[in-house]
């Protein structure tokens, strides 16, 4: 005599007969060499233009960068200008606001600080200060152009001709 339990493992035993190693069909699976080539060739071509992309958008970033900083020591010198009171030089740069001879150049370091030299610099401010006519009531004229790298052009009293980036703003103040 069987239990109910035996019958339903008989059952269950029928409804999913045991396969022997013969009885499995041979279908061939995977992929061909040429496939896989073909695969590996468009695989390779993707990453190779995702590496092109990295390299533009270091570039890109290092651009910015420099960018950010030169706007940024142009807003320095600019405040540096507003606060010179009369005629005397600017305080912290030195700048004279009343000659308009030649541009004035300030060697400006990536902390922020003056240098005297080119050596020692990241960035070279040029000004071109153009102060009223004597007896006007008319704003002072200021051309900023910051160029980096401060040393591929370390001549002072002209415009710089060989650099890398500028970033360049004309400010009028009105020092009446």
């Amino acid at each position: 005599m069987t239990s109910s339990s035996d019958c339903r493992l008989l059952i269950c035993s029928r409804k999913f007969p045991a396969r022997w190693p013969g009885d499995i069909p041979h279908f061939s699976s995977g992929f061909s060499l040429i496939e896989v080539t073909i695969a590996l060739s468009v695989a390779g071509f993707c990453l190779l233009a995702i590496l092109g992309l990295l390299q533009t958008g270091v570039t890109t970033q290092r651009a910015t960068t420099e960018q950010t900083a030169a706007t940024g020591i142009a807003t320095m010198i600019f405040a540096d200008l507003v606060s010179a009171a009369g005629t005397n030089p600017s305080p912290r740069f030195q700048i004279n606001l009343t000659n308009s001879s030649s541009p004035q150049t300030v060697f400006i370091s990536e902390n922020g600080t003056t240098n005297g030299s080119a050596g020692a610099a990241r960035y070279r401010a040029s000004l071109d200060v153009r102060p009223p006519s004597a007896g006007t009531k008319s704003p002072t004229s200021v051309r900023i152009l910051i160029t980096w790298p401060a040393s591929a052009d370390p001549s002072t009293g002209q415009w710089p001709t060989k650099y890398s980036g500028a970033v360049e703003t004309w400010t009028a103040l009105d020092r009446s």
